[in-house]
């Protein structure tokens, strides 16, 4: 029997564990440059300002719309009491 047979043997074969090496390759260093991490919260920056103006132009258009649907309503009211008032006028003209 070979070294590592007995090894195995003994204490068993545990998940991820290499012998003279411990629990596994380690993986590589970040290689994310502070240039880059530079970049990238300039990036982010830019679009929050982008993000805070869409959700200004949407809160406008927003109100505008509601602005809209409110001279809507008033415009069906209105059409609505002309259109009564067409059928008591007609109503009321003698017939000839």
């Amino acid at each position: 029997m070979t070294v590592n047979e007995i090894c195995t043997k003994v204490l068993g074969v545990k998940s991820g564990y290499i012998k003279g090496c411990g629990f596994g390759p380690r993986s590589p260093p970040s290689r994310v440059s502070h240039s880059s991490i530079n970049e990238m919260s300039e990036k982010n920056k830019e679009l929050q300002e982008q993000l805070q103006e869409t959700q200004h132009l949407v809160g406008n258009q927003q109100q505008k719309i509601d602005a809209q649907n409110e001279v809507i309503q008033r415009l069906e009211e209105q059409t609505k009491k002309f259109e009564e008032f067409m059928a008591n006028f007609s109503r009321q003209q003698p017939s000839s």
